[in-house]
């Protein structure tokens, strides 16, 4: 396989080498992760920030270049990160309700096509409206949010998604095409299926909360009633404490709200409940020979899965998916909990920025496409 180096403001073409057998692709939804190649080739022209594009008969790879280091007189060690970081970028958080994917095209838009500064704008950049789905986002006022976060909020709260393509003239790649879709969902894989291998599973230590308590604040002058939520086992969030569909082990979260935010009680409880049935940590082989459960094929980053593994089933996301040394195997994550100590400081320090949100809806995951 061959990278191509190209410019990171005009993607003109600089330069190319071959991979070496030793590689790491790496694409996470959770935690910034870094692919790392090793190519056959000394003295590469380009320059950190570049952009790099990995053409394979699997997938075809993105990056932004951030590092470059020689390891010997014929070979040379690269690092990337996936060319979404490139929208890592703190601007002012501005509540939104409405088309979320117009929302979405508007902020980049705005901040990479038409921006006061010449240099930060990417004219080759196209954004593709595939999808559209109503909602709203709230914001605290005079506050800062990372692109990246709204992203993120929209993926998980709205089940939009997000890809990345090259464009082509003559041979010549021209462009790159930022791709705003829908979510896959219906999906049911079970862990024996024969073309898995080596599954591990990690729940959280935290206990999926289930239910969440919103008690009205001392000087609430419209609504002075307790509100309370549950999560079911079949997805959905009810006021109903009689359901049949209730989880037996408790685990509640309590909350004080204003008069302002009692329009928006069941959304944060939605959203605080189902991102909790993600806290765990799903990762298997999956063999790209297989037609059923195929990455980039029919699965995608993002999509939603139930996952059947030793009587126990798990409503997903796939956020992970990661190659290593050969494109014949990947590695799937699933979940948004991470096991490694690293990765654990990483993602609290990620979940703990100055940015407020309310207001997020996540779309119901209720399985209803082919088991595997």
């Amino acid at each position: 396989m061959k990278i191509l180096f190209l410019d990171r403001n005009t993607l003109q073409y600089k330069d190319n080498a071959y991979i070496s057998k030793q590689y790491e692709l790496v694409l996470d939804m959770v935690l910034i992760k870094r692919s790392t190649f090793q190519v056959n080739k000394t003295n590469i022209n380009c320059s950190i920030g570049d952009i790099i594009v990995l053409k394979s008969d699997v997938y075809s790879y993105i990056g932004i270049l951030e590092s470059i280091e020689r390891i010997d007189d014929y070979s040379t060690n690269i690092k990337s990160l996936d060319f979404r970081e490139i929208f890592n970028l703190e601007i002012p958080a501005v509540s939104y309700s409405g088309d979320l994917v117009d929302f979405l095209y508007q902020i980049i838009t705005s901040y990479f096509k038409n921006n006061s500064d010449e240099k930060q704008n990417l004219s080759y950049l196209t954004i593709s409206k595939e999808t559209t789905v109503s909602g709203s986002l709230s914001f605290e006022s005079d506050n800062i949010i990372n692109i990246s976060k709204i992203f993120e909020l929209v993926s998980k709260g709205y089940g939009i998604s997000f890809s990345t393509d090259v464009t082509y003239l003559r041979g010549r790649i021209t462009g790159i095409i930022f791709r705003i879709i829908s979510i896959n969902q219906g999906t049911v894989i079970k862990s024996d299926f024969s073309s898995i291998l080596n599954v591990e599973t990690n729940d959280s230590t935290s206990q999926l909360v289930n239910k969440v308590i919103f008690y009205p604040r001392s000087d609430n002058q419209l609504y002075q009633s307790i509100k309370t939520y549950y999560l079911l086992a079949t997805g959905e969030i009810t006021e109903d404490s009689s359901s049949d569909f209730r989880y037996i082990s408790v685990m509640s979260k309590s909350y004080i709200y204003t008069d302002n935010d009692f329009e928006t009680l069941e959304t944060k409880a939605r959203s605080e409940m189902i991102t909790s049935k993600l806290d765990h940590n799903i990762t298997f082989m999956i063999d790209m020979k297989n037609k059923i459960f195929v990455p980039f094929t029919n699965i995608f980053l993002g999509d939603y899965v139930s996952f059947i593994h030793k009587g126990k089933t798990y409503e997903s996301v796939i956020t992970g998916i990661a190659f290593k040394d050969s494109m014949n195997y990947a590695m799937i994550t699933l979940g948004e909990y991470r096991v490694k100590l690293t990765e654990k400081i990483q993602l609290l320090s990620k979940n703990t920025g100055n940015s407020s949100t309310s207001n997020i809806t996540i779309s119901n995951t209720d399985i209803d496409g082919g088991e595997y």
